[in-house]
């Protein structure tokens, strides 16, 4: 079906005639179509042609945000074994009224109370159009925001441009609203709809919103990923104290020059006496700001083990074969810090714990043990540890527990 030249916002009805020129009933078990823009109306009664019969089926064409040359295809799945897909084609091409920049959700990102956003909505008319105008806009949701139109010229002649204001008293945070408008273009009215998203912001910006160092351990001494925080307008900006518990020392950068600063990193190093495992912290950040005097940050990280043991616990099953009764037990620094282990014990004597020393040499951050069962111990399961002592400041005492099945009389 040709439709030809439509102009951008219509519906345009579609209409075909489906016949059933054979002997038994024709049903039409379902419709898709290849866009949402094209859709057909039929009710359950309309699924069966009798023989002889024919269908008038409906169905619609939405113009709306598509442009230039267009081709649809609506295909109709019905019992008739000759022809079980019968394809219906749409072709038009669109003529646009007017475009948009950006054509979809509008980005204003940080945005100053009582100051318009740097992003705005060019609203520009198409190839051959002569006059655009707003006729009306409305912001339907969302936090207070203002809109303005002011003319505004671009390459395919006067349009208009949507400036956004966030009010003086609105609250800080994430901006999230949908705005509405009338278009007239040639006489021609549309309507139109755009979410605008960003971050409303008083006279300083920070980021990241979140310290989060779990996808890795950290080695007690590593940085964090620096705070910036930045002063919106040129009056100069002041870290007057910082704090974010024990686990973590503490740096400002200092101002650059004799000018006011209107910039600062903010920066955490996890301390060598943290514990390994998980932590949740806060930064809090005090400033001369007037809007944001405290900025608190979340901070979320895993403290690495210094040394790694594995596996963590050694299972010996006395049961006459190699495979029970011998285990290669590796130990490993975090960070590559030359290991020492000065002295191994273990409280059961059936027990024989030694470093293999070939396997070690190649490399100063790591032992290989070999735990072997030498001796013959009670029936049903024993318990036992190993114990050692190493030159790594926080792991000086290791212990690693042990296991002992046996079936022996």
């Amino acid at each position: 079906m040709e439709l030809g030249t439509v102009l951008e916002g219509d519906t345009v009805p579609l209409v075909w005639t489906l016949e059933n020129r054979g002997s038994a009933e024709l049903k039409i078990l379902t419709v898709s179509s290849s866009c949402g823009c094209t859709v057909v109306k039929l009710t359950e009664e309309e699924k069966i042609i009798p023989p002889q019969k024919s269908l008038t089926l409906n169905g619609s064409f939405d113009s709306t945000g598509r442009l230039e040359e267009q081709h649809k295809t609506i295909t109709v799945y019905t019992n008739d074994p000759m022809e079980p897909e019968l394809q219906l084609e749409v072709r038009a091409k669109v003529d646009f009224l007017f475009t948009m920049d950006p054509p979809g959700m509008v980005n204003v990102r940080a945005v100053r109370r009582g100051e318009p956003a740097e992003r705005a909505l060019d609203i520009l008319p198409g190839p051959g159009k002569k006059s655009l105008e707003i006729s009306s806009i409305e912001v339907t949701d969302g936090q207070p925001l203002e809109v303005k139109a002011e003319p505004f010229v671009g390459k395919t002649g006067p349009g208009q441009r949507l400036r956004f204001v966030v009010p003086e008293l609105a609250a800080m945070g994430p901006l999230q609203s949908m705005v509405k408008f009338k278009v007239i273009v040639d006489g021609v009215e549309r309507q139109r709809a755009v979410a605008v998203r960003g971050e409303i912001v008083g006279d300083l910006t920070f980021l990241p919103k979140v310290l989060d160092a779990t996808r890795q351990p950290s080695l007690p001494g590593k940085k964090m990923a620096p705070v910036t925080i930045n002063a919106t307008d040129k009056s100069p900006l002041t870290v007057l104290g910082v704090e974010a518990g024990p686990l973590f020392d503490i740096s400002v950068d200092p101002p650059i020059g004799s000018a006011p600063a209107r910039e600062h990193g903010v920066h955490l190093t996890l301390r060598e006496g943290a514990p390994s495992g998980p932590f949740a912290s806060r930064l809090d950040i005090r400033t001369s700001s007037l809007d944001q005097p405290l900025i608190q940050i979340p901070v979320f990280g895993i403290v690495a083990d210094r040394i790694e043991i594995e596996p963590p616990l050694i299972l010996l099953r006395n049961d006459d074969t190699p495979v029970g009764t011998r285990r290669r037990v590796k130990i490993q620094t975090a960070g590559a810090t030359v290991l020492d282990i000065a002295e191994i014990t273990c409280d059961q004597p059936a027990v024989s714990v030694t470093v293999d020393k070939a396997a070690s040499a190649r490399y100063k951050h790591l032992k290989y043990l070999d735990v072997v069962l030498t001796g013959n111990v009670p029936k049903g399961v024993a318990g036992a540890t190993i114990r050692m002592s190493t030159n790594v400041a926080g792991a000086e005492l290791l212990e690693i527990p042990v296991t002992i099945e046996s079936a022996r009389q």
